[in-house]
């Protein structure tokens, strides 16, 4: 998909371009034309995949909290508490198993992203502190058990929310 973005967009800049600007095929000119349009393209396509995977870390989040809520309703508080830290994990983990297996793939093909220091994890918005504080977030909301009372669950949301807002704020 990237690559038909990118494509179309390079082919776009192409063709726009007034033909008699364009330096002569095969010159030193036409080749660094063609490489700041790649780059361009690579800009852009870099911040489509980071607001890409800002809105799957923000729908993740959404679900925890919808969650949460319904916990603190009464109804299936377990199942809902359970629901809600998966999804707490897949906010710390920037996506659940399938974008996770695409984040593999990109990797693989030499697109990496931001490396953390210390565990040298490639992340977009989660860095490894971050994604600790996360992850025990999770690992708390799972322990509050069925007799969690609202206002535990409140507490929790809270405090995920507060998470959620620092990850995802601009570096």
């Amino acid at each position: 998909m990237k690559f038909v973005f990118a494509s179309l967009v390079l082919g776009s800049a192409l063709l726009l371009a007034d033909p008699a600007d364009k330096p002569a095929p095969g010159s030193l000119d036409a080749a660094v034309e063609s490489y700041e349009h790649l780059a361009i393209v690579l800009v852009e396509v870099r911040k489509t995949e980071d607001m890409v995977v800002k809105s799957i870390i923000a729908h993740h989040h959404q679900a925890a909290q919808e969650h949460l809520k319904a916990a603190r309703g009464g109804k299936d508080v377990l199942k809902h508490l359970e629901a809600a830290a998966t999804e707490v994990t897949n906010v710390a983990n920037e996506g659940d198993k399938r974008v996770l297996a695409i984040r593999q793939r990109l990797a693989k093909a030499g697109s990496t992203h931001l490396t953390d220091s210390e565990t040298k994890e490639d992340y977009l918005w989660i860095n490894s502190k971050e994604k600790k504080a996360v992850l025990a977030a999770a690992k708390s909301i799972a322990q509050l058990g069925e007799k969690a009372t609202p206002d535990q669950i409140a507490a929790a949301a809270k405090s995920l929310d507060a998470l959620y807002q620092k990850a995802v704020m601009p570096e």
